[in-house]
């Protein structure tokens, strides 16, 4: 345990894109160790990737508290020794960070504003986690271009001198779990339950007509009084990034960090969307900040921390998200069948649901969820996508017992106030299935957990008093060769195979390159012919180039399969049972 730590962090020019940190640490008058290790994070919670963010350090030195220089030298990608020779009642560290990658779990510095991502600029010190009265102290100081900053962390009483922005902090994962904007942003706010919630958004919003703040705070009333009344913060952060083409979100103990397109916000189903990441990253701070696996906590931030089960982390939340926007009445129930039918496509679609369980899933994240390659789909399925699915399930057999998925919820909220400096096993959330239902249904809940079979999804419609409707192929959609394209300037080639289609059982291969089909030329705005109007036992000649070398190919078309097309309310009792919880 340390005596107390200071960080202090300058962008003196932000065009630049480099941070600079002091990290000044009282070691105390009676200490006696001479070597310390200190760290650069190799990933954030939340986004399961191996990012090692010590490639974007420079200039790393050691200072004695005289200012002499003390030796340094690396042990590992991420991690450094700092042997004084004799003890010392305190030393400084500085570096430098490079910041020039917008994501949600990455920093960006420019001469706009500056986005400061825990993990990716704070480097720890091996063994130092939990500072007492409190001793971790953390300022900013930066370009006279910029008027504010945007943080949940706790503002310091503590004067220091040429500092304007000071905070402080109890633990070294509260430090990292806190992102800052700063900037020129623009800032709001409202208040639940009398505590406020802030809105800090940069970037740039198309004019549009939703009642953006009045539905971000419907969305916080929603799940609040889903969860009991009770908000576990004293006060919430919400850091929007508004810039074409992104998307993403993470989530943080008391703030969240959401990026999305804010010139699509004037279309409703691009409003849904972004509605739904508000959901889905607010409810995080119950499910995953606080209820949370057994192995995601305490962080190791230097190795991967593995875990099979985000089926509970993620696909809890990913039904979760666009179901509170069905119970708050900020989006209809055909809206919400429609989210449901786009996801069960989707699913129906990804042939690796077959060979991967959702533990496996889980487990497999660091390698496979945010790694993905041409196969991927006929290999592995997403944690969230079947999460979300098994969940659905769930919701519709507890039902069945006269109990919800609140009730589901609320078990998990009650086993983590009993316990809440220890996560949650698979066995434990399997207990609170049979505490609302039975035996059986806990096994059942479990063998979707630990297999790879599909879910009972035509009960679950009769309990959900909804029916599916089939599409009805057409001649011109009836018959497919099942693969993917992408184009680069004006030629095609393959993106993906799909497993057992045509292309896949007849020898067309993901990244060929396809000249001429049925002997014409092809373009990008040729594409449809690949798709429509295709005849059964017909060969089709593709021209193609597979790494340099030309190559007929002939496939035959198989049988398309039909999608979901719509879902219809059958029984309006049932249906209102479920979505007013």
């Amino acid at each position: 345990m340390s005596n107390s730590i200071h960080y202090k962090i300058s962008i003196e020019q932000p065009q630049t894109h480099f941070v600079q940190v002091r990290v000044e640490l009282d070691l105390g008058e009676k200490n006696t160790q001479t070597k310390w290790q200190i760290f650069m994070p190799s990933w954030s919670p939340g986004s399961y990737l191996m990012r090692e963010y010590a490639r974007y350090v420079r200039s790393l030195k050691a200072f004695g508290p005289a200012g002499e220089r003390l030796h340094l030298h690396q042990i590992d990608k991420g991690t450094w020794e700092i042997d004084t020779q004799k003890s010392l009642s305190s030393m400084s560290l500085e570096y430098e960070v490079y910041c020039h990658e917008l994501t949600v779990r990455t920093s960006w510095v420019d001469e706009t504003h500056a986005f400061l991502q825990g993990p990716t600029y704070l480097m720890g010190v091996v063994g130092w986690k939990t500072f007492q009265e409190p001793n971790g102290f953390i300022s900013f100081r930066f370009s006279q271009l910029w008027s504010k900053i945007s943080t949940a962390l706790t503002p310091s009483k503590k004067e220091i001198d040429g500092w304007e922005f000071n905070y402080e902090f109890t633990s070294y994962d509260e430090l990292l779990d806190c992102p800052v904007e700063i900037g020129c942003h623009e800032t709001d706010g409202f208040l639940v339950k009398g505590k406020p919630h802030h809105l800090a958004s940069y970037g740039t919003i198309y004019p549009h007509t939703n009642s953006f703040k009045n539905d971000i705070q419907k969305i916080i009333e929603t799940i609040v009084d889903f969860m009991g009344g009770e908000m576990p913060y004293k006060h919430y952060h919400f850091i929007n990034h508004f810039l074409p083409g992104v998307y993403g979100g993470l989530e943080h103990a008391n703030s969240t960090v959401l990026q999305f397109d804010g010139r699509k916000l004037g279309d409703r189903k691009e409003y849904v969307a972004w509605l739904g990441l508000v959901s889905h990253e607010y409810f995080h701070l119950w499910n995953v900040k606080r209820i949370r696996p057994l192995e995601l906590g305490p962080f190791n931030y230097q190795s991967e921390n593995y875990t099979s089960m985000l089926w509970l982390a993620e696909g809890l939340t990913a039904f979760m998200d666009n179901y509170f926007l069905l119970l708050s009445g900020l989006i209809s129930s055909e809206e919400y069948l429609e989210l449901i039918k786009k996801s069960l496509n989707n699913y129906f679609k990804t042939h690796g649901r077959k060979f991967e369980s959702l533990e496996g899933s889980s487990f497999n994240a660091w390698v496979k969820l945010y790694r993905p390659h041409e196969n991927s789909h006929n290999m592995t399925i997403s944690y969230y996508l079947k999460g979300e699915f098994l969940f659905l399930w769930l919701a519709a057999e507890l039902l069945e017992f006269k109990s919800s998925i609140k009730e589901f919820v609320h078990g998990l909220w009650l086993h983590y106030q009993r316990n809440p400096m220890r996560g949650i096993t698979k066995e434990e959330v399997g207990e609170i299935v049979e505490n609302l239902s039975d035996k059986e249904l806990k096994d059942q809940f479990l063998y979707f957990v630990e297999g790879t079979e599909d879910f009972a999804y035509e009960k679950v419609w009769s309990t959900l008093g909804i029916s599916k409707i089939t599409e009805d192929l057409n001649s011109r959609n009836q018959y497919q060769f099942g693969f993917e394209t992408e184009t680069r300037g004006e030629n095609i080639f393959v993106r993906t195979v799909m497993m057992d289609g045509a292309a896949y059982q007849q020898g067309l291969n993901a990244g060929d390159e396809i000249i001429a089909f049925h002997g014409v030329r092809l373009s990008k705005n040729d594409i449809s012919l690949l798709k429509e109007n295709l005849l059964e036992n017909q060969a089709y000649n593709f021209l193609i180039s597979r790494n340099g070398k030309i190559l007929n190919l002939n496939l035959y078309p198989k049988a398309a399969t039909p999608a979901i097309k719509d879902f219809k309310i059958q029984d309006l009792e049932k249906w209102n049972k479920f979505k007013s919880l």
